[in-house]
């Protein structure tokens, strides 16, 4: 415990909730009129009338389902309430999306359709539901009024702004998820089957659910395939099906696809998507080598943090006695000697930090359960690690994470103390694109239910960088010149460079990897470091938003110097090329490893990647935890409880984040025509995404000096409810012109709505006080700090402000309603907030905040020795 421990907020005031900006201003636009919606939208009406009128009623007498789309311009709110009116109609969703082609009506002067706010509502309905659309339809367009019957009101709405409606087709089950180019390349290995995942549109009922897998069986098998696995989880909205096809037919489907066409299995209208099975992104292992040990004390008491990933070398010589691994599905049996490699890794870097850096290990042991083994082999007969082919990711990580927390039977709870899971994996065959992936959607609810923090890895990026320079003037290049020429490289990537599923999960942490590691360079031949080993983003980064442009990944963390190789090209090229290419030259974190023949426990190896920047962030939680329970015995300690625990982590993980002077140099690199204020919101952006919230400095986020005090308050939020905290101000600072810093974290967890297209159902923020101290924001942008359940705000200033002995700057918590029309539960948050001097002045501030705080917590006409009343 530091000698100055964190201090913590009195109980907070509660109040009615700020008014919270944004919004869309000034309505959806302009739109067509209602004679203009009803001569363009006629033919689309008019298609659907086979879509819905060839299908007949089948044996069992039931009217068929067909997937209706409504594409609008602008935002329809409530529109689910007219859909429970019609009889036959079910709600699956509302979703963003893109307008390809607008009708010119709903263009402003100069705006093209990318500048259109559209949105789609998806819903399931029979002939007869269908009808009663279509006749609420023609009423709207033949009426004296735009207005149609009580209750009908949204959908009337809808149809001002009606943009396309469509049925739920082939372009859409595959559009955006990469199973065509899957297909394409699982042909080309000449297997006689594929298999790949349906997700179907997952029903409110058990027995439609039922129903929809059913039909799917009937088409695979009379494709002559099979349905090898189903699961089915509603609260994430999620219906899986891994399934085995015959590759004609999967040649059949690419081809009808090519030539907007389709199959019959293409067309079942119950398939949402069509996604290739998960493909595991792991952090890069280099040559390994024996290694000396340092013996360090055994843990003891529980598990507070957890680890999903491959199986560990459980008996290596820096992991033996420290694991508790859970391996129910018994993938130990598909391991052979040398390929304990992810999940060994990993271990290591939460147990023990990198090996130069002689940190000590945890005292708590570190519960394991294995989701990944040895795959098929490569080219080169190596098997690496990746999910079981006879799994589904999202069914695996659920499985795992309730035998953690809850009994089943006569079988307890195998990790009920864990707090923070780390999750140093993400799909390759998940990039996201705007839609959350069922699996962000599963630890999202995972998370709220257990209240449970996920550490969740942004993903690695191994692709060739381009630099615009002839390879002979690339040692010619300043540090800065090349710096820049590989973050617009970087950036030039970004399609490519997105964020990994479930890294775009919204109540998770998720971290990126920083071009950093305790270890210098050594040796590197013909390899050169891009960045020149600047505090930079990692070459493998992402470049990054997350859902509906939130800040993601949330923090940079060091995750080994990754070092690129150039390519050899022909002629005098006036670029160069650089690849990744392993060898033992390479740097990276050293780390346990195992022997390839099994001989040894002492090996160990290089890695870099941002799973290692994940598991050096969950070992970062596992002291913090054990921080905060000590911290339960200073004044107003109560509220450090178990249930707090994982939200108040959250918090501190990203508090000591910032860009540092990265803004500046930012600046430089990405220079444009514009200039003023656009300019200063596209570089802001770019910052935002290739830096998150900044580099980590989990000390200075959580270590008080004299010059530095740190608070904290956590607690339930309700729905338009506000929580205000008083901040003691120190008079030291009174006329000062030092630099002050000012810096500001709210986290939370939040329920989902997964049927609704802002998904999060409590949005919580906060309205920085800028006054008192007279600071400024710098940093990521206002608007885009508050579109997750992160915002993390650093403001400075230098001007002298007069502050009194009873000086107290409120900042308020505030919640509202997202995605539903209420927050149905009390909303668990936790607020840090630190205030610090560039330099030291005469008298400790820590000292001055906290003898008023100690104040605060001390009821009127209670005296506390040594502790002056009001002071």
């Amino acid at each position: 415990m530091p000698d100055r421990p964190i201090l913590i907020f009195p109980a907070a005031t509660v109040a009615a909730r700020q008014k919270a900006g944004g919004g869309f201003p000034g309505g959806p636009g302009p739109r067509p009129t209602r004679e203009e919606q009803a001569r363009r939208l006629a033919a689309r009406f008019a298609a659907l009338e086979p879509v819905f009128g060839v299908a007949q009623p089948g044996l069992e007498g039931v009217d068929p389902e067909q997937v209706l789309v409504l594409e609008t311009i602008g935002s329809v709110e409530e529109f689910q309430n007219v859909v429970k009116r019609i009889q036959g109609l079910e709600w699956l969703g509302d979703f963003d999306a893109e307008v390809a082609a607008g009708d010119p009506g709903f263009l402003a002067d100069g705006a093209g359709p990318e500048d259109l706010p559209a949105r789609i509502f998806v819903l399931a309905g029979n002939r007869t539901a269908y009808n009663e659309v279509l006749a609420l339809w023609r009423q709207w367009t033949t009426a004296a009024n735009e207005k149609l019957p009580y209750g009908y009101g949204k959908l009337a709405e809808a149809f001002k702004y009606l943009n396309d409606v469509r049925p739920w087709g082939p372009k859409d089950r595959v559009f955006a998820t990469g199973v065509v180019a899957y297909w394409e390349r699982q042909l080309a290995t000449n297997d006689p089957t594929i298999r790949f995942e349906i997700e179907l549109w997952c029903r409110g009922l058990a027995e439609k659910r039922e129903a929809a897998y059913a039909r799917l069986q009937a088409v695979v098998t009379e494709a002559g395939g099979q349905c090898v696995k189903q699961a089915a989880i509603p609260e994430v909205d999620y219906h899986g099906v891994l399934v085995d096809v015959p590759a004609p037919r999967v040649r059949e489907a690419v081809q009808a696809i090519n030539a907007g066409a389709d199959t019959r299995l293409l067309r079942l209208s119950d398939i949402k998507y069509f996604a290739p099975i998960g493909h595991a992104s792991l952090a890069l292992v280099g040559e390994a080598a024996e290694s000396a040990h340092q013996d360090l004390p055994r843990p003891v008491g529980d598990p507070i943090v957890a680890i999903l990933d491959g199986l560990p070398l459980a008996n290596h010589a820096a992991l033996d006695g420290r694991l508790v691994i859970d391996d129910p599905d018994d993938l130990a049996r598909v391991y052979q000697a040398g390929e304990h490699r992810h999940g060994t890794a990993m271990a290591s870097l939460v147990i023990r930090d990198e090996y130069e850096s002689s940190e000590a290990s945890l005292s708590n042991p570190v519960y394991v359960r294995p989701v990944m083994a040895p795959g098929r082999p490569d080219v080169n007969g190596t098997r690496w690690e990746t999910f079981p082919a006879s799994e589904l990711p999202v069914d695996l990580v659920h499985r795992a994470i309730r035998r953690m927390f809850d009994a089943d039977g006569g079988t307890p709870a195998k990790a009920p103390h864990v707090k923070v899971i780390n999750l140093s994996l993400g799909d390759a065959a998940q990039p996201f694109d705007r839609h959350l992936s069922p699996w962000a959607r599963l630890l999202d609810w995972l998370s709220w239910k257990y209240r449970v923090l996920f550490v969740v890895s942004a993903g690695n990026h191994l692709i060739d960088l381009t630099i615009p320079i002839p390879q002979a003037g690339i040692p010619g290049l300043s540090d800065v010149e090349l710096q820049a020429h590989t973050l617009r490289a970087m950036s030039l990537q970004k399609v490519r460079r997105r964020l990994l599923a479930p890294a775009e999960s919204i109540n998770a942490l998720t971290v990126g990897a920083g071009h950093g590691q305790t270890a210098p360079n050594g040796a590197v031949g013909t390899f050169v470091d891009l960045m020149r080993g600047g505090a930079l983003p990692s070459p493998v980064s992402p470049v990054a938003s997350g859902f509906r442009r939130a800040i993601k990944p949330d923090i940079l963390v060091r995750g080994g110097r990754r070092h690129y190789a150039p390519k050899i090209l022909q002629g005098t090229p006036a670029r160069t090329e650089f690849e990744i290419r392993n060898a033992v030259a390479q740097p990276g974190q050293l780390v346990a490893a195992c022997h390839p023949a099994g001989t040894s426990n002492r090996f160990t190896t290089r890695v870099c990647g941002s799973s290692n920047s994940t598991a050096l962030t969950t070992r970062a939680a596992a002291l913090m935890l054990q921080r905060l329970k000590d911290l339960r015995t200073e004044l107003g300690g109560a509220v450090v409880t178990d249930a707090m625990l994982s939200v108040i982590v959250k918090a501190m993980l990203a508090h000591g984040a910032s860009w540092g002077d990265w803004f500046a140099f930012f600046n430089q690199v990405f220079q444009g025509p514009d200039n003023g204020m656009e300019r200063w919101r596209r570089i802001k952006r770019a910052c935002s995404q290739f830096l998150g919230y900044g580099f980590a400095d989990f000390e200075r986020g959580t270590v008080c000096t004299d010059q530095r005090v740190v608070l904290l308050g956590c607690g339930n939020l309700k729905g338009e409810e506000g929580h205000i905290y008083n901040v003691p101000l120190p008079s030291a600072l009174s006329a000062q012109t030092v630099k002050r810093r000012l810096t500001i974290t709210l986290a939370w967890f939040t329920p989902i709505n997964p049927r609704h297209r802002n998904y999060r159902v409590a949005d919580l923020w906060f309205d920085p006080p800028t006054d008192y101290l007279r600071v400024k924001r710098t940093d990521a942008e206002h608007d885009g700090v508050t579109r997750g359940t992160l915002q993390h705000e650093v403001l400075e200033g230098v001007d002298a402000v007069p502050i009194s002995d009873d000086t107290l700057m409120p900042i308020q918590v505030n919640c509202r309603p997202d995605a539903a029309s209420k927050v149905p539960l009390g909303i668990p948050y936790a607020l840090m907030v630190s205030l610090e001097t560039a330099t030291p002045l005469a008298v400790s501030i820590y000292a001055q905040v906290k003898v008023k705080i100690d104040a605060l917590h001390v009821p009127v006409g209670v005296r506390v020795p040594g502790v002056i009343p009001g002071r």
